[in-house]
C-alpha cells in the first residue's frame, strides 16, 4: 500500500470541508434536482476505464442476470454542469474507483443529501489520484456511516481478511440460500430444524471445500447508525444501509467485483439485488420463465456402483417427477477415486436402456468429464487442452450415441472445470455447465483468471449442504438424515418462495445413503409442482431460456402526462412470451397494460405480469396512493 505523500492533516480535513460545503452550496445552481422517481441504476466510471474492462463488466452482467437496468455513467458526466439525473440509483464499485478527487467525494456526499440512493462498495475512493490514503480516514466515511480505512492508526493494517458474517435479521433480506450459513461453533449448516436465528445472531458464511469464508475487510470505527446487515470480529462493520440528509447508503465492505473475477460472485449479486429491488424499488426483470422457481436435478453417473442404485432410485419415486440433467462417464476402466469399474456405456446394454430412459422422459444426458473419471492418478481435466480433449471428445460421443441426441451439457469430475474448457464446449454447442466456482448462486456467466467466458455460455453453480459437496460426504461426518430431509425441503421452498433457481447434485449411490430424506423431497416437492410454485428444468432448458432473455430490451421512465408515474416498455426480437416483471406493490398501484397482452397478478409483495406473445409491450405505472387488495387480478389489452 502506499502512505501518504502529499496530504497535509490540517489543510486536508479544512479542504474536504469546503469541498463539501461548496458542493451542497453548488448543487441547486449545477442544475441538481431534488430525489425523483427511481428508473434505473447508475454504475460511476473513471473517464479512461473503458466499458467492457472486467471490473465493468462483472457489474453489468449482474444488473442483467439479477434483471435491473444498468447504465454505465462517467465521472466527467457526474461533475458537469447539470448533474447526471437523480433518477438513478448508484452504484460506486471497488477496485477500478480506488483512485476519486475531492470533487467527486463531496458531490456524492451532496447528492444523497439531497435524496439519492448510493451503492458505496469497499475500497472505492480510499485514495486520491495519486494513490496516496488520507492520513486519517476514508473520505468517504460520512457516507459510510462509519470510519474505515484507517491509515492514521493503523497503516496496512487497515486491511485485512476475516471470517463474515451475516446478522441473523439480514438472512431474509440478502436471501441467503440454505446451507449457506452456520452458526457460531456449530459444525452443521443452519437448517429448518434448527431453531430461527436471532435478529442479532451471528451466522457464518460457508462453503464447500472452505468451511467458514474469510474476506479482505477494511477495519472500521464508530457505531452505525443504521441497519446492520453483516459484521466482522466484535463490531466491524462489513454492510449496512443508513440514511443520510434525505437520501440513503448502502455501504458493502466487500471487495465485490474483485471476488466475481475469481469465481465468487454470491455477495455481489446478492447485495445488488437487495440494493436494487428492496432499498431503491425498482422494477425486476425475472430470471425466471413467469417468474415461477424451479429446480435443477443434477445426476453424475460415473462408475458402474450407480447402476444398482438406479433402482433404488427409482424406487422412491424420483423418476415420476423431472426432467433432470443426468451426466455420464461412460469409460470402462477403474476410477482412481475408488468408484470401482467405469461403465463401459458403450458395451453395458443396462446402462443404455437407462440413457433411453431418461431420453423418453424428457431428461437432458450430458457428459461427465472425460472417458475416465480419473485417469491413473491424474485429474485429466486438469491436464493441458492437448492431453484431455481426446478424452472429452470420446467421451461426449459415446454419450450421444447411446442417447441418439446432441449433447448439451456438461460437468467436470471433481470439479476441475480449467478456463480453457469453457470456450472449448461452447465450440462444440455446449452453453450449460455444472461449476463449483460461485458456489450458492443461480445461474451465472461465471469469470475465471479475471476474464468471462462466451456471453451465451451459463455456469451452474452447485448449491452445497454446508462444507459438504456430496451426500457421501455428508454421510461421512454423520449428518443425521432428519437433517438432510430437512434441507432439501428447504431448498425447494427457497426456490419457490424466492422465484429462482438452484441446482442440487448428486451421485446415485449417495442418494442410496438417505433414502427416506429423497423420498420426503420427491413427496414435498409434488406439493409445490401441483400449486404451480416449483418446477423441474434442466440446465439446457436454462440456457436456453437465460440466452433469449439476454434479448430483451426494456426501461422505466417518467410519465411525460402525468405526475406520479410512471412507464414500463420492453421488446424482443421474436417474442416476450414467458417473461416477466416484478413490480413492488409498496411502490406501485395496479398496472395497466397500454400495448401488447399480459397476465397480471400479486402476491402481497409483488405485481407480477407476464408477457404474451407479442414482440412489444407498455405498461402504464401508477405509484401507490392506497392500501392493496388481496385478489389478484388478470388484465389483458388486444
Amino acid at each position: 500500500m502506499k502512505g501518504v505523500t502529499v496530504w497535509h492533516l490540517g489543510r486536508g480535513v479544512v479542504l474536504a470541508g469546503l469541498l463539501g460545503w461548496f458542493a451542497l452550496w453548488a448543487w441547486p445552481h449545477w442544475g441538481g434536482q431534488r430525489a425523483m422517481p427511481l428508473t434505473h441504476l447508475a454504475l460511476l466510471v473513471p473517464d479512461d476505464v473503458a466499458s467492457d474492462d472486467p471490473i465493468v463488466q462483472v457489474w453489468q452482467d449482474a444488473a442483467t442476470e439479477t434483471g435491473f437496468p444498468m447504465a454505465v455513467v462517467r465521472v466527467s458526466a457526474l461533475l458537469r454542469p447539470g448533474g447526471y439525473p437523480l433518477d438513478a440509483a448508484l452504484v460506486v464499485p471497488d477496485t477500478v474507483h480506488r483512485r476519486m478527487n475531492s470533487a467527486v467525494v463531496a458531490h456524492l456526499e451532496a447528492r444523497v443529501r439531497a435524496g439519492a440512493q448510493l451503492m458505496l462498495v469497499h475500497d472505492a475512493g480510499v485514495s486520491d489520484m495519486d494513490g496516496n490514503y488520507h492520513p486519517v480516514q476514508s473520505r468517504l466515511s460520512a457516507l459510510a456511516g462509519v470510519r474505515y480505512a484507517l491509515y492514521e492508526t493503523l497503516g496496512p493494517h487497515m486491511l485485512s481478511e476475516e471470517i463474515a458474517w451475516v446478522d441473523g435479521s439480514a438472512v431474509s433480506l440478502l436471501r441467503l440460500p440454505p446451507g449457506k450459513l452456520m452458526r457460531e461453533g456449530g459444525e452443521s449448516p443452519l437448517i429448518s430444524t434448527q431453531p430461527a436465528p436471532r435478529a442479532d445472531e451471528k451466522l457464518a458464511v460457508v462453503s464447500y471445500n472452505y468451511g467458514r469464508l474469510r474476506y479482505p475487510v477494511f477495519a472500521t470505527s464508530g457505531i452505525f447508525d443504521g441497519q446492520r446487515l453483516m459484521h466482522f470480529g466484535g463490531d466491524g462493520l462489513l454492510a449496512g444501509v443508513h440514511t443520510l440528509g434525505k437520501g440513503q447508503v448502502l455501504f458493502v465492505n466487500l471487495p465485490l467485483g474483485y471476488l466475481k473475477l475469481r469465481t465468487d460472485g454470491f455477495f455481489l449479486h446478492s447485495f445488488l439485488r437487495f440494493f436494487a429491488q428492496d432499498v431503491a424499488q425498482l422494477p425486476q426483470l425475472s430470471a425466471m420463465p413467469e417468474a415461477q422457481g424451479a429446480l435443477i436435478m443434477n445426476c453424475h453417473i460415473d462408475s458402474a456402483k450407480a447402476e444398482p442404485a438406479m433402482e433404488t432410485l427409482q424406487a422412491l419415486g424420483i423418476f415420476e417427477q423431472g426432467p433432470y440433467s443426468v451426466h455420464l462417464t461412460a469409460g470402462p476402466d477403474v476410477d482412481t477415486e475408488g468408484d470401482g469399474a467405469g461403465m463401459d456405456l458403450d458395451h453395458n446394454p443396462n446402462m443404455q436402456a437407462w440413457v433411453r430412459r431418461f431420453v423418453a422422459r424428457g431428461d437432458e444426458v450430458g457428459s461427465h468429464g472425460g472417458w475416465i473419471h480419473n485417469a491413473l492418478g491424474l485429474k485429466v481435466d486438469k491436464q493441458p487442452p492437448a492431453v484431455s480433449i481426446p478424452f472429452i471428445e470420446k467421451n461426449v460421443a459415446s454419450v450421444q450415441a447411446a442417447s441418439g441426441k446432441p449433447v448439451r451439457e456438461y460437468s467436470a469430475p471433481v470439479g476441475n472445470h480449467p478456463a480453457w474448457v469453457t470456450q472449448w464446449l461452447h465450440d462444440k454447442g455446449i452453453q450449460a455447465y455444472y461449476f463449483t466456482g460461485d458456489i450458492g448462486m443461480a445461474p451465472t456467466r461465471s469469470y475465471q483468471g479475471e476474464r468471462r467466458g462466451p456471453a451465451d455460455m451459463w455456469a451452474f453453480p452447485v448449491l452445497s449442504y454446508g462444507t459438504y459437496g456430496t451426500f457421501e460426504d455428508s454421510q461421512v461426518a454423520h449428518q443425521s438424515e432428519r437433517d438432510i430431509a430437512a434441507w432439501l425441503r428447504d431448498v425447494a421452498d427457497y426456490c419457490a418462495q424466492y422465484r429462482t433457481v438452484r441446482l442440487v447434485y448428486f451421485h446415485p449411490p449417495g442418494i442410496a445413503m438417505f433414502p427416506a430424506a429423497f423420498k420426503g423431497w420427491m413427496q414435498h416437492t409434488a406439493r409445490l409442482l401441483k400449486k404451480k410454485e416449483l418446477h423441474w428444468i434442466t440446465m439446457a432448458q436454462y440456457a436456453d431460456f437465460a440466452n433469449q432473455r439476454l434479448g430483451v430490451q426494456w426501461q422505466i421512465a417518467q410519465d411525460g402526462q402525468s405526475a406520479g408515474v410512471q412507464q414500463l416498455t420492453a421488446s424482443h426480437p421474436r417474442s416476450l412470451e414467458h417473461f416477466t416483471w416484478l413490480l413492488p406493490m409498496q411502490r406501485y398501484a395496479q398496472p395497466v397494460v397500454l400495448q401488447g397482452t399480459a397476465q397480471i397478478d400479486h402476491d402481497g409483495s409483488y405485481w407480477r405480469v407476464v408477457a404474451g406473445a407479442q414482440a412489444a409491450l407498455t405498461l402504464r405505472l401508477p405509484f401507490q396512493t392506497a392500501p392493496i387488495s388481496p385478489a389478484s387480478v388478470t388484465l389483458k389489452k388486444p
